[in-house]
């Protein structure tokens, strides 16, 4: 495993320790804070190649450590562990650039397989000489949180992905444009479609597919079904849908 520069932001003195021992014992260079602040005000931030950072700390939290982190160091895995995991927090957590967010208690060597990821590569899609013209489907203002890889690759306006990109072996929407030659041979496609392949080989978590985490193992093998994470994540599509709904109801009872 390469050696890192690891920072550990943790107000239990258990946790920080063990920590700080686990990774030093693999001849990482460990330095560890009591708090948010203290972190902020006594390490350079650009010194250190990961961040474990617990979510509930004296002084700044972590999400708020976290958001200084991507402003002085955006190279830097950054994993957010915390004893109170939320719905909410986990998707502030990747909204805001957290490689992992991890439950506490965690076995370390899941932790430590975290860190060993690789951080994702921004692929680059050349745009073709001629595309066909974008689905037309509305447009809405809530945010979408996991979109269809055929809204990533601007084949659709807006669509997002109720399945955990589980695409191949459950979508009836993407086995529907998979059999229509235009779209299937669209090249901004394929570069999504390579990705989603890959994924098993690299036991990487399917929700790297929405760029909200740069890097997340699969502890579940695939069976998304009886993964927390993917209840956490797909919570979140299912009360953007219910706004959506919400919305759109309120529009056509102004329209009669």
């Amino acid at each position: 495993m390469k050696k890192n520069s690891i920072l550990v932001v943790e107000d239990e003195d258990i946790m920080r320790e063990s920590l700080v021992d686990w990774f030093s014992g693999e001849d990482h260079k460990v330095d560890a804070a009591s708090d948010g602040d203290k972190a902020l005000a006594d390490f350079d931030l650009e010194d250190y190649d990961v961040m474990i950072v617990d979510l509930k700390l004296p002084g700044r939290d972590g999400l708020s450590v976290l958001s200084e982190v991507r402003v002085k160091n955006p190279k830097a895995k950054v994993v957010i562990i915390t004893a109170y995991p939320s719905v909410d927090t986990a998707v502030e957590a990747m909204r805001r650039g957290a490689a992992d967010y991890l439950a506490k208690p965690f076995e370390l060597e899941r932790l430590e397989t975290s860190i060993r990821r690789e951080p994702r590569v921004q692929m680059a899609v050349a745009a073709p000489v001629e595309v066909p013209v974008p689905v037309k489907v509305p447009a809405v203002e809530e945010e979408v949180v996991s979109p269809c890889i055929w809204h990533q690759a601007g084949v659709l306006k807006e669509r997002m992905c109720t399945l955990g990109y589980q695409c191949s072996s459950g979508c009836a929407f993407h086995a529907g444009m998979m059999r229509k030659e235009k779209y299937r041979s669209d090249p901004r496609i394929k570069p999504l479609l390579d990705k989603l392949t890959s994924l098993p080989g690299k036991n990487q978590c399917r929700y790297t597919m929405n760029g909200a985490i740069s890097s997340r193992v699969c502890p579940s093998l695939y069976h998304c079904e009886s993964c927390e994470f993917s209840q956490i994540s797909q919570d979140e599509v299912d009360r953007q849908l219910a706004i959506k709904a919400a919305r759109r109801k309120t529009t056509m009872q102004g329209s009669s």
